[in-house]
């Protein structure tokens, strides 16, 4: 019995010897942890001020604000960790382990935020664009740009949201990064029918709808003579805002031969509408 008490006494003062010498270092701990955590808000507070006068992307101003507050407040948790005493090493390889099974379940995500990162670097469209992405094709205006996703609202005003790593890996038209785009129509023209009068009538087309520019003014060329017809190329610039002008065109050209008797196949070859509108 008394080597019992003994030995409860011996394990009693052990432990008020280890409490003593641990609250200070656990206060320390909690000291820089704290200190750390208000840090790292400090420097995103600080990289978002940054942004405003130095101009550049919101978004990756607010990726690289991100980044660096978790940077600061892993090391300051870390340093907390190690300061109070705990066994820094086995829970770090704990989360190392635990870190893989997660990432392992979470490729999916993973792969869209990395794809977030490339298109940030590459920034091949912007809030506001027209673009299209695919196969299959999708065009949509771009509403949101975020590490994971893209956000868009389509021609039929639908809102959809496109996780990035498809976008990534597709093809992508961005249809508004110039001002200007152009406006090709193939047509064919028989033998018969006088090339000048098929000329006067669709350039007198273009000139008349809204949103053809006159600088530069459309063109009518010759691009090539078989034993058929000859095929001819209209030519025409538009502001990229106006996304319906390819078929308002064609059909009002339709129209102006139909009424004058002129058997011109407008177009003169399988276009696709979709990609054109």
């Amino acid at each position: 019995m008394d080597i019992i008490e003994q030995a409860l006494a011996q394990y009693g003062r052990d432990f008020v010897v280890w409490l003593i010498e641990f609250i200070p270092n656990l206060v320390k701990g909690l000291a820089i942890a704290a200190l750390s955590w208000y840090a790292g808000k400090a420097i995103k507070r600080f990289v978002a001020s940054s942004s405003h006068r130095l101009g550049g992307d919101d978004i990756l101003w607010s990726y690289l604000g991100t980044v660096l507050r978790y940077l600061v407040v892993a090391i300051g948790f870390t340093s907390a960790m190690k300061k109070a005493g705990l066994p820094v090493d086995a829970l770090l390889a704990t989360f190392g382990i635990s870190g893989v099974i997660i990432g392992l379940g979470a490729r999916a995500s993973i792969a869209n935020y990395f794809a977030g990162i490339m298109m940030l670097a590459a920034r091949p469209f912007k809030q506001g664009d027209l673009i299209e992405f695919g196969p299959p094709p999708q065009i949509g205006r771009v509403t949101e740009v975020k590490m994971t996703y893209t956000g868009l609202v389509t021609l039929d005003n639908v809102r959809i949201i496109v996780p990035n790593s498809v976008i990534w890996r597709n093809k992508i038209v961005n249809f508004t990064s110039l001002p200007q785009r152009a406006i090709r129509i193939p047509i064919a023209i028989p033998y018969d029918i006088d090339v000048d009068w098929v000329e006067d009538l669709a350039l007198d087309v273009l000139q008349r709808h809204p949103a053809v520019l006159n600088e530069p003014p459309p063109r009518f060329t010759v691009a090539d003579v078989t034993a058929n017809d000859v095929k001819a190329l209209l030519e025409a610039w538009s502001r990229v805002e106006t996304m319906m002008i390819f078929g308002d065109v064609i059909t009002q050209m339709r129209k102006e031969f139909t009424a004058a008797g002129l058997a011109v196949t407008v177009p003169a070859k399988d276009i696709d509408l979709k990609r054109e509108e």
